[in-house]
């Protein structure tokens, strides 16, 4: 039995093991030196957000079953600077192993208009209760080319965008949605549109796109869940994740706030 298998055998979604998940995961991390630079040099730089212990949690799931799978393919919705597709590839080449990488984003900053005009709080101020978590959830990243940054980060830690497909636009467009219906994917992460309605959607449209056996992870999703360790994400990630309702798809780890389901 693999130490992936173990976890996943072992995990009932409980205060006091996913507080330990969470802990021992942040220090294997640093147990690994290639996922410690990797992330020493995100948090020193400020190349993403996400936590330490998601860097073991990729490592187990590539390490102990993706990276074994004939062809295996991934996906990433919402790529910022690029963090996660480039430990996906940092980790296939310490692994001598490669996987075709889908990477979807539209690289660019879309503030509304009033984080471009620096009145957030005042809007939070006036808005409606139900719909406060939706403007934290907005957008707030400065303007540049994140495609830029992103090829920064391959370039940082010498690796090929050989197997990596860069889609640029939003998950919910439809010309994007288009480029990807007919593929399956081993892994595929969603840390898009953090609204309600985009994460619902993104939910419909490529949790069909798992194959058996695949995962799907779901970044700031754990508003719900117990713990007392770690940051539990967004109110409207979480409760899109909660209302879903995972048919065909078993909630089989959960590291932080990031929540790991597997196609049955």
């Amino acid at each position: 039995m693999t130490e992936l298998e173990k976890y996943l055998a072992d995990y009932s979604p409980i205060a006091e093991l996913n507080d330990l998940i969470w802990t021992s995961f942040e220090k294997n991390t640093d147990s690994i030196h290639f996922l410690k630079a990797h992330r020493d040099w995100v948090e020193q730089n400020s190349w993403g957000f996400g936590d330490r212990a998601f860097h073991y949690m990729w490592y187990l799931l590539l390490r102990d079953d993706v990276l074994n799978r004939p062809d295996p393919k991934l996906l990433e919705i919402g790529v910022y600077k690029g963090q996660v597709v480039s430990l996906w590839a940092l980790i296939s080449s310490h692994l001598h192993s490669s996987a075709a990488i889908t990477a979807v984003s539209p690289f660019e900053s879309t503030k509304p208009w009033f984080a471009k005009n620096f009145v957030l709080e005042r809007v939070m101020r006036v808005i409606s209760r139900p719909y406060r978590d939706d403007v934290r959830s907005a957008s707030l990243y400065d303007s540049e080319n994140y495609l830029d940054s992103v090829r920064q980060i391959f370039q940082q830690f010498s690796l090929s965008e050989a197997n990596i497909t860069f889609l640029r636009g939003y998950s919910q467009d439809h010309h994007i949605y288009q480029r990807l219906e007919r593929q399956c994917f081993d892994v595929i992460y969603i840390d898009g549109g953090h609204r309600y309605e985009q994460v619902a959607q993104d939910l419909t449209n490529y949790s069909r796109l798992v194959g058996a056996n695949g995962y799907l992870v779901l970044d700031d999703a754990s508003c719900k869940q117990p713990g007392s360790k770690f940051w539990k994400g967004h109110e409207s990630v979480s409760r899109a994740v909660d209302e879903w309702g995972a048919t065909g798809f078993r909630n089989v780890l959960n590291v932080g706030h990031n929540r790991v389901f597997r196609r049955d």
